[in-house]
């Protein structure tokens, strides 16, 4: 209960809108600079020690689990890409994607022309 009303508090500072880069670590900042304190318990009868330094490494251990995660989605983007650049490429030389022959090669031929030129092709002037 303590952190979501030090986080609702300071929502529109650290979280709402266009912010400064760096505004969540300013908001790491304003919890390490809360004092440990005592709060009453949901039982209303008892005592919890609040600790905010813990609070903190508890977030930072999963903004650094969640950064991981991003890391690994992004190693596979390029391999994304380039099953979406096939595709793309694929439509644009007026071939039907078909699921099931989704693995076909695409082989491009220049178009020649062996027809000499005729005589009256003109002289270079």
């Amino acid at each position: 209960q303590w952190l979501i009303k030090f986080y609702s508090e300071r929502l529109s500072e650290f979280f709402d809108g266009d912010v400064a880069f760096g505004r969540a670590d300013d908001f790491i900042d304003a919890l390490l600079r809360s004092p440990p304190s005592l709060v009453s318990m949901d039982d209303g009868r008892s005592l919890g020690f609040l600790d905010t330094l813990r609070i903190a490494e508890r977030i930072i251990a999963k903004r650094s689990e969640v950064a991981h995660e991003w890391i690994g989605m992004m190693k596979e983007v390029k391999a994304d890409h380039l099953v979406f650049n096939d595709l793309l490429f694929r439509v644009m030389m007026g071939k039907a994607i078909d699921a099931t022959e989704s693995n076909e090669e695409v082989i491009i031929e220049e178009e020649t022309t062996f027809e000499p030129l005729g005589d009256d092709a003109g002289a270079f002037e």
